[in-house]
Formats: structure tokens, C-alpha cells, sequence
């Protein structure tokens, strides 16, 4: 045991955020602090979603595969598409995800939409 070990703050931000050291949330797909930034996971009492943020590509620019246990987001622009030089490596590169999915919503089909670089993928329960 340390001195850090009894931190009122971390205790404070567990509470706020609903976390704790057995907290279990059905929710694998955002796993650190860059899939924060781009990804949300909402869950209603209809509906599951998953959005991705995908600036500067468009619908023709992305493929998703949803297998039985993963999701699977590639986003490319083709080469020569008209793109300001600064982002043409960036964008040509693109941006690949591999994403486990929750178990409760495995082998089910999404709704898929894309609209102003915003990926939604929408699970029925």
C-alpha cells in the first residue's frame, strides 16, 4: 500500500464517471483515450449505437464489415481525389479499425449511415 492508494480525487472521478474497480460494462469497443476521441458508444432502450468520427472522407471512402464478434472500419481516399496537399498523405493513408463488439450484439446486422464524416452504426436490441 502507498501513499497514492487512498486518493480522494480518483475516488471522486470513479464515482462521476460510474466507475469502480468491479464495474463490467458490455461496452469492448472503446478501449483507450484515442478511441475516445473517435469513437461513441451509446446505448438506449431500443437501440445500440456505435460513431465513428471519420473527417475528411466520404461514404465512397469507407467499407465496414461486421463479423460474428468484430467490427472492422476502413477509410481511404483515392488517390488523386482533390484534396488540399497537407491532408492528401494523411487521408491517403486512411485509418483503419478493428473493433471487438459487445456480446449483446453479436451476429446482429447494423444500420448503417454516413453523413459529414460521422460513420452510424445502429444495432437493434
Amino acid at each position: 500500500m502507498s501513499f497514492f492508494d487512498d486518493d480522494p480525487f480518483e475516488d471522486f472521478v470513479n464515482q462521476f464517471f460510474n466507475r469502480s474497480s468491479g464495474y463490467q460494462n458490455d461496452n469492448e469497443v472503446i478501449s483507450g483515450e484515442q478511441d475516445e476521441r473517435m469513437i461513441d458508444f451509446i446505448d438506449t432502450d431500443k437501440d445500440v449505437f456505435i460513431v465513428f468520427e471519420l473527417p475528411g472522407f466520404s461514404k465512397e471512402d469507407v467499407k465496414v464489415d461486421i463479423l460474428k464478434t468484430e467490427i472492422h472500419v476502413v477509410a481511404r481516399k483515392k488517390v488523386g481525389e482533390s484534396v488540399a496537399n497537407y491532408l492528401a498523405h494523411k487521408l491517403g493513408n486512411g485509418v483503419e479499425l478493428r473493433k471487438p463488439l459487445p456480446k449483446s450484439l453479436n451476429n446482429k446486422k447494423p444500420q448503417l449511415n454516413f453523413k459529414n464524416g460521422m460513420l452510424e452504426l445502429r444495432f437493434k436490441k
